[in-house]
């Protein structure tokens, strides 16, 4: 879960919630969300080191895998396949 970055109106402290992305406004009126957090760390990205340009093409093969699992035949990207592959051979020249 995401953790969101609020100002205290009463004293000025920040004050850090770990919320959900349907709740992150449901907080107490004195609480102010900051809409840029004052600090973002990436945690588990999960990904090997040993490729770093292969990085984004094995995490949109991946998502598009999940997505399919997930929706069966009701998938349907708004992307052709083309302009993914495309996309992945751009993202490997540079």
């Amino acid at each position: 879960m995401p953790i969101y970055q609020y100002e205290d109106t009463r004293n000025g402290k920040v004050v850090e919630l770990e919320k959900t992305v349907a709740e992150r406004d449901k907080v107490p009126r004195y609480l102010k969300r900051f809409t840029v957090p004052q600090k973002l760390t990436l945690v588990g990205v999960g990904e090997p080191l040993d490729n770093p340009l292969g990085v984004n093409q094995t995490n949109l093969m991946k998502g598009y895998y999940r997505q399919e699992q997930k929706l069966g035949s009701r998938f349907k990207s708004q992307y052709t396949p083309d302009s993914i592959k495309r996309a992945t051979l751009r993202r490997k020249k540079i």
